[in-house]
């Protein structure tokens, strides 16, 4: 048993070997190419949809406070929130 346990990892190593040494199929290069930006905004268009869409989900609402949107829970909360985007806004423009 042990004599077939050898020629098994021997025959492992083998086929191990074989793969390393292949060449890489189109399929690989293709999903390594660089997206162009026109692709990078799309997809950080869609990742943010599909974030809003979780959040509506899990109960959250859209607020407008001040022509300021935000999601939040509650209208309190909102409002702490516009305040705080307020107070970064004049921060960098200061």
């Amino acid at each position: 048993m042990i004599k077939d346990m050898k020629k098994l990892h021997s025959l492992m190593m083998m086929y191990a070997a074989m793969g390393a040494m292949m060449p890489f199929s189109e399929h690989y290069k293709e999903a390594q190419r660089q997206l162009t930006p026109q692709e990078l905004e799309q997809i950080e268009r869609l990742r943010e949809e599909k974030a809003l869409e979780r959040k509506l989900k899990q109960g959250l609402k859209k607020w407008d406070i001040n022509g300021i949107c935000v999601i939040a829970l509650n209208r309190k909360n909102a409002e702490r929130k516009a305040e705080k985007i307020v107070a970064l806004l004049k921060e960098s423009c200061a």
